[in-house]
């Protein structure tokens, strides 16, 4: 990485975003690049909209819960405006320095949009041998081609940014509503599982739970923060039961086929045969099973004490696992002992926490209005840098 010029005073910045999906990343490139010190710019937050939020109500939400905050620090210098991805795509001509994409492009094909100097692409435009498509690819095949035949593309891997944590320090720079979702998406991201009839599932959802066919998001989160809680060993544990149909109705609800529970009671589950679904990795049930039951383990301890609470999770769900269909304000009756649980022992948890895509892709963008090459930093880079610079 090496700094070859300085950057322009109030370069023009386009950044297309998909705030109001269940993570917060979004909304941390957001604050960093209005309240980023070390260069001075003229930004467009472009709200694309997500999967049941439109784009002027993702807006709205970015106003209404966040901006107060991010406008009350923000670099003096700096322009901030913001417009919808339909208001945008029927302007007759629009340019800027850089722009940014950190959601799915929604089919817009960029015929209005010139690029100055550099498109970055927060995922992959081809996508590595054997892996999956970038969640940012969808809708985005016109835009990127058009950039990549100028030369002005440049991809941030998905599998890198998945590498990209929080850190105390870099917790440490957001507060307020921020902080609390935080808190909340790590929390959601842990207990509650992609919905079925979200139109990506069938595409995404098993990549979440399996690192052997996605990165294992979720799973790997669990699977720290159980650690981190102290609970290693689920051998003796109840739950059994209700976990292993709740994995296996989980994905026969991607697939729309019915379960075959007679395969699922007893020693030695055949899960892959009671769910008999077209999944990338037969293992990807047992996967899920074993998330399952350390939830479970992590409730129990989370209502240690308290009889009325104390409940086997997904038995209590009617064998089902959690979904993410609900917000801050609205945590289901039976997660909320796991839910104070985990906001008690936040302060331990700071690694399992999401990963923070967009947060590093906007990192990538500073790097390059300075002369720098980010796009390949490593984790402790990353965090020591960032820190610096808002």
């Amino acid at each position: 990485m090496a700094a070859t010029s300085t950057a322009t005073v109030n370069q023009v910045i386009h950044v297309f975003t998909d705030v109001g999906v269940k993570d917060i990343d979004d909304e941390l490139l957001i604050k960093f690049l209005c309240e980023n010190h070390s260069v001075p710019l003229d930004l467009t937050f472009v709200f694309t909209g997500s999967d049941g939020v439109s784009p002027a109500e993702a807006l709205e939400y970015w106003k209404k819960i966040f901006e107060p905050s991010v406008l009350a620090k923000k670099n003096p210098g700096s322009i901030v405006n913001y417009t919808t991805l339909p208001e945008y795509m029927v302007l007759e001509s629009v340019e800027c320095d850089y722009a940014l994409q950190i959601s799915p492009g929604n089919g817009y094909d960029g015929e209005n949009l010139t690029v100055r100097e550099k498109y970055i692409f927060a995922g992959d435009f081809v996508t590595p041998e054997g892996g999956r498509d970038s969640f940012n690819k969808n809708g985005s095949d016109a835009i990127l081609t058009k950039f990549s035949a100028e030369g002005k593309l440049v991809e941030i891997p998905s599998a890198h940014m998945a590498k990209m944590r929080f850190n105390k320090e870099l917790l440490s720079k957001f507060d307020g509503p921020f902080v609390e979702r935080i808190v909340f998406t790590a929390f959601l991201l842990a207990f509650c599982r992609m919905h079925p009839k979200c139109p990506v599932s069938q595409k995404f959802a098993e990549g979440l739970v399996n690192p052997n066919v996605g990165r294992g998001v979720n799973y790997e989160n669990v699977m720290k923060m159980a650690q981190n809680l102290g609970i290693s060993d689920i051998s003796n544990s109840e739950g059994i039961e209700s976990a292993t149909k709740a994995a296996v109705k989980y994905f026969c609800d991607i697939f729309n086929v019915t379960p075959n529970y007679c395969k699922v009671v007893g020693s030695g589950v055949d899960a892959y045969a009671a769910a008999h679904c077209p999944l990338k990795d037969p293992d990807s049930v047992q996967h899920l099973i074993l998330m399952n039951r350390y939830l479970n383990a992590i409730h129990q301890k989370a209502c240690s004490g308290d009889e009325y609470y104390l409940s086997d999770l997904f038995a209590s769900n009617d064998n089902e696992v959690f979904y993410s269909n609900f917000d801050i304000d609205s945590v289901p009756y039976t997660l909320t002992r796991s839910w104070e649980y985990f906001k008690a022992n936040a302060e331990d948890l700071v690694e399992c926490f999401n990963p923070v895509y967009d947060l590093f892709a906007g990192y990538v963008l500073v790097g390059l209005l300075q002369g720098e090459d980010r796009t390949t930093d490593s984790v402790d880079t990353f965090q020591s840098n960032i820190v610096k610079e808002f």
